[in-house]
């Protein structure tokens, strides 16, 4: 296992600690911030031992080990987004609901709730404008 230490590779694990540095500090969920650090690990590793990722590649059938990484790589992208316009769709949905639910108890409250409650007269109209 040879390292290969460019300057592309300094840049990427260094982008990669970045990464993970803030997102020690702000992610709560403890589950969802080992599994990204196991991922960035094999991505740091993957990075800076490009052979280790030619062998997987070559194992699998597949012709270039960044070809490896990006296969997998696609296919999550791809199922994120289409998991993000599903979730945008359902707060939509429910913002619509309560959007809705407001306007209908408002209009009850405003449009005769009250016993007492006269319409306004065309001379308040006029003297308001």
């Amino acid at each position: 296992m040879n390292v290969e230490i460019t300057p592309a590779a300094i840049a990427l694990v260094g982008l990669l600690a970045a990464l993970l540095a803030y997102d020690i500090t702000t992610l709560k969920n403890h589950r969802l911030l080992t599994l990204q650090i196991v991922v960035f690990g094999v991505g740091a590793a993957l990075i800076l031992c490009p052979e280790v990722a030619r062998r997987l590649a070559r194992a699998f059938g597949i012709g270039r080990g960044v070809d490896f990484v990006l296969y997998p790589l696609v296919i999550w992208l791809v199922r994120e987004s289409l998991l993000t316009r599903r979730r945008r769709h359902e707060d939509e949905a429910k913002m619509t609901e309560i959007v809705r639910a407001m306007a209908l108890a408002n209009a009850h409250l405003v449009g005769g709730s009250s016993p007492n409650r006269t319409a306004p007269s065309q001379s308040d109209a006029s003297a308001s404008c």
